[in-house]
């Protein structure tokens, strides 16, 4: 068994792309259900947004999974977006905090003050639906995610987008792909593998087994493939974790600060 430590360093934003079939959702479910398990609610909040027309993520609202604060599982664009403005607005709030205690890091301000503070991970499957029309959804969109992800590692926010493809006219602006470091393909087109990788970087169209992927913290360089497998969750083995979860989060009297959002 491989165990994938999901960026280190500066390269803490991920971006994963798989077409159907590739077993994207299996590796999405397999990373939530890990960081839930490994660290508590007060340690880390979701924030999950399915424009898939909720298939993925109901699991989760039906366990009321106590890291996630936003379930969006029937997701339209403009609820996607309130839910980018709210972080925007937690990324500024976490900021002017920040500067008050004079610490330019999330470790630091936890070091100094000794408040629980979590650390804030967003993840948006199929987040090129933001991007199918051109207009100020998309716009704004566009703009918050470059903002989170050129600022949001500081101050504990992280994010990690998904998609079948990243080709079509309209799509994240490349500037904001470019500091994501960490990527991830799974089974996907040549085309979309030079997207998602490097230009120079065509080698997940090479991947033949669903799960199969390629994970690459160095920009999609070449020289930083490693070829993996991701391990495969049952649904039952799926509900059984989400269980223990919550188990884990009732003994030790876990009572969020806000309501859960499932939108």
């Amino acid at each position: 068994m491989q165990l994938l430590d999901l960026g280190s360093g500066t390269a803490q934003h991920a971006l994963v792309a798989g077409k159907t079939g590739s077993g994207k959702s299996t590796l999405l479910h397999a990373l939530i259900t890990s960081l839930a398990l490994s660290y508590s609610p007060d340690e880390v909040q979701l924030y999950l947004i399915d424009f898939k027309k909720g298939i993925e993520f109901k699991p989760y609202a039906a366990s009321a999974l106590p890291h996630a604060r936003v379930i969006a599982i029937e997701s339209e664009r403009e609820f996607g977006l309130s839910v980018l403005q709210g972080l925007d607005a937690e990324l500024k709030r976490r900021g002017d905090l920040f500067r008050k205690a004079g610490v330019d890091s999330l470790a630091d301000y936890r070091a100094k003050n000794g408040l629980v503070t979590p650390r804030i991970l967003l993840l948006v499957d199929e987040f090129q639906e933001f991007f199918t029309i051109d207009d100020s959804i998309a716009s704004q969109a566009s703009q918050i995610l470059d903002r989170l992800v050129r600022q949001g590692r500081a101050f504990g926010i992280h994010v990690l987008l998904g998609s079948q493809t990243l080709a079509g006219a309209y799509s994240l602006a490349r500037s904001t792909i470019d500091q994501m470091a960490v990527r991830i393909a799974l089974q996907c087109s040549e085309a979309d593998s030079r997207l998602i990788l490097a230009d120079d970087n065509p080698v997940a169209r090479l991947l033949s087994r669903p799960g199969e992927a390629i994970y690459n913290a160095a920009n999609g360089l070449v020289e930083g493939n490693n070829r993996f497998q991701v391990a495969w969750l049952s649904d039952e083995q799926h509900d059984a974790y989400l269980a223990q979860i919550s188990d884990l989060a009732e003994v030790h009297g876990y009572r969020p600060s806000q309501p859960q959002i499932i939108f």
